[in-house]
């Protein structure tokens, strides 16, 4: 039986902050000791790193903790963004294992990394999979991270966000048992009897009618259904937006078909990316992915309101695929730039997934970016909420 519990603290000590985030979720847990922890923090409680290393492993009563920086934390408690935040999950559970690693240097090494987290997973027919990657934003290549596992493993499920912070670090930060790391990757390998349940909410919603990219070089774009790229991307701009390209490129991005085979930019199907240039003069718009003639692509907008309403479609169908059950626990990887600098307020996404699917032992944070499988393949998302719901095997 998996037994699991969250707490989250805002206190500027980090040993109260341990101590009260791991009672809360021992509490919750109905234990008194776990098998092992996750544990997200913002930089705030860096400014001694052993400190908080010794905290969280005293209050855990395990050295078997994994975690990483945030830009904020959650739990179904609420949400902290830019501040004193800590928030832990503990598990206990005779049939789920829990693998933690952290490896360093990450920059320049991603292939590298990639076949050794590999070379830990042992897949087994009997066994689901699922592994937790919490890589440092400002380094490695995250997409070719996920490729070059899949090509050791074959495909199982990575789910994840990119290790962040607020800003005062200037550095984002990787824990591992008793070591914090800079410039590494974080995570752990889930094995055993259990269901996992993952889907994704989009906080960029289209604004076009699928489009087809017809003249194309490495990430820039020449043509769009024959039509110069930046004439068409101006063509949907109004107002504001249209007056003030450097601004419209904050709200407005492309999608890409998440599955390059099938080629479709449908509901859920589609990897947001950014705009990174513009040229008036020759009509092209560059963007942070490389594109192919011929592929489908969509112009879409970062909007509260409809990203809302996506983040509502997503937990119904969870709850339909729960069926009235409730999960052990969830893992929740929420964009950085969602949260209030989205919704114009704190705790909708918590409050949205509490509402929802009731209570039970909610963990998450803001990153940098998220990982998540969609379309037989784990990929890179932007602007998107990650949840993984971990429940008994029926």
């Amino acid at each position: 039986m998996i037994h699991a519990g969250v707490g989250q603290s805002a206190e500027p000590s980090t040993e109260k902050a341990a101590e009260h985030a791991f009672a809360a979720a021992f509490s919750q847990a109905g234990v008194n000791q776990a098998d092992w922890a996750v544990v997200f923090f913002t930089a705030e409680h860096l400014r001694d790193q052993q400190r908080l290393s010794s905290a969280l492993r005293r209050a855990a009563g395990t050295d078997r903790v994994v975690g990483s920086s945030a830009a904020g934390v959650l739990t179904g408690a609420g949400e902290v963004e830019e501040s004193h935040g800590l928030a832990v999950l503990v598990v206990a559970a005779d049939r789920l294992q829990a693998d933690p690693f952290l490896f360093a240097p990450l920059r320049g090494h991603d292939a590298e990394v990639a076949g050794q987290i590999a070379k830990m997973a042992t897949p087994d027919p009997g066994k689901k999979l699922l592994t937790v990657l919490l890589p440092d934003t400002y380094n490695g290549q995250p997409q070719h991270l996920l490729q070059t596992v899949q090509s050791h493993i074959g495909y199982s499920p990575v789910v994840g966000a990119g290790s962040s912070e607020s800003g005062i670090a200037g550095a984002t930060f990787q824990l591992c048992r008793d070591k914090i790391a800079t410039n590494a990757i974080a995570g752990l390998h889930l094995s055993g009897p259990f269901q996992s349940l993952i889907d994704i909410t989009q906080g960029c919603q289209p604004i076009t009618e699928p489009l087809v990219i017809t003249k194309a070089d490495g990430n820039l774009i020449h043509e769009i259904d024959h039509r110069p790229a930046f004439e068409v991307f101006t063509s949907m701009l109004k107002g504001p937006l249209l007056e003030d390209l450097r601004r419209a490129l904050m709200f407005v991005f492309v999608g890409l078909p998440a599955d390059r085979e099938r080629n479709r930019v449908g509901p859920g199907e589609y990897l947001v990316r950014n705009i990174i240039g513009l040229d008036s003069s020759k009509g092209i718009i560059a963007v942070a992915e490389e594109v192919r003639e011929g592929q489908s692509m969509i112009f879409t907008l970062r909007d509260g309101q409809r990203a809302r309403e996506d983040l509502a479609q997503m937990l119904q169908r969870q709850a339909q695929r729960l069926n009235g059950k409730k999960p052990a626990f969830g893992l929740y990887f929420n964009c950085c730039a969602r949260g209030a600098s989205l919704y114009g307020i704190p705790g909708i996404d918590s409050a949205y997934i509490c509402q929802t699917l009731g209570e039970f032992p909610l963990i998450g944070m803001f990153g940098g970016y998220e990982l998540a499988p969609l379309g037989g393949a784990n990929h890179l998302f932007a602007y998107t909420g990650v949840l993984a719901l971990i429940g008994e095997e029926e």
